[in-house]
């Protein structure tokens, strides 16, 4: 009877032992498949962005539709709205994949530079050279918020980050490299920079005048006025 309970409960084991491999295959299958569907349509997305990229920087965001930015793309309007739900969106997610080119752009420049203050020249440079290059799309209404940008880095994607990030470290080796204060928070530092250096695109683009900024004067001001404060 000892035997009868003893195989008993082997089958039982290797029953349950199967069932629960099986259902780990399984769910690992599927997530298998749920991460190569979310980077297949990231893939497809990031092509679309690509070529919507100079369509909205040739007639602004306001003059598109979707249908024409469905033939521009080669695709139907509905596997347009599948991967972006509105034209809002389109706009949100133009926005991230712009900020994700500007960071790797930036990343490529400071690779060999050390300075912190260069780093942040470099940054400054690229930056109004962007806007330059994009001035149809930056005087969308949408972009003409002035919350837009911590609107953006409030979803989930939350783009801005990394740029965040390059600035508060630029501005905690600057400190430290000077002797000054470290009680900042410099995060605080590096939102406060982007917000500052922002009144100079925002003038811009309200005054119709010209871009050509001295970067090293915007980065002197900044930190006279704030960091040496």
């Amino acid at each position: 009877m000892n035997y009868i309970h003893f195989f008993i409960n082997l089958f039982l084991i290797k029953h349950i032992s199967f069932i629960i491999i099986a259902t780990l295959k399984k769910d690992l299958v599927k997530n298998m498949r749920d991460k190569i569907a979310s980077k297949v349509k990231d893939l497809k997305k990031d092509l679309i962005l690509q070529e919507a990229s100079a369509y909205f920087e040739e007639i602004g965001f306001e003059n598109i539709k979707m249908n024409d930015l469905a033939k521009k793309c080669d695709i139907s309007v509905g596997q347009l709205y599948k991967l972006f739900i509105s034209k809002e969106n389109i706009y949100y997610e133009y926005a991230s994949y712009q900020i994700r080119l500007f960071y790797d752009k930036l990343q490529k420049e400071c690779l060999h530079v050390e300075s912190p203050e260069d780093r942040l020249l470099i940054y400054l440079n690229q930056k109004f050279s962007t806007f330059k290059s994009k001035r149809k799309v930056f005087e969308s209404p949408v972009m003409g918020d002035p919350l837009f940008f911590s609107k953006m880095n409030r979803k989930q994607e939350k783009s801005a980050k990394p740029i965040y990030e390059f600035l508060k470290k630029e501005f905690e080796r600057l400190a430290s490299k000077h002797g000054l204060s470290k009680e900042f928070d410099f995060l605080q530092v590096a939102y406060v920079f982007n917000s500052f250096s922002m009144g100079y695109v925002e003038h811009w683009l309200n005054t119709q005048g010209e871009l050509d900024i001295d970067v090293k004067d915007v980065l002197d001001r900044f930190i006279s006025g704030f960091i040496y404060k």
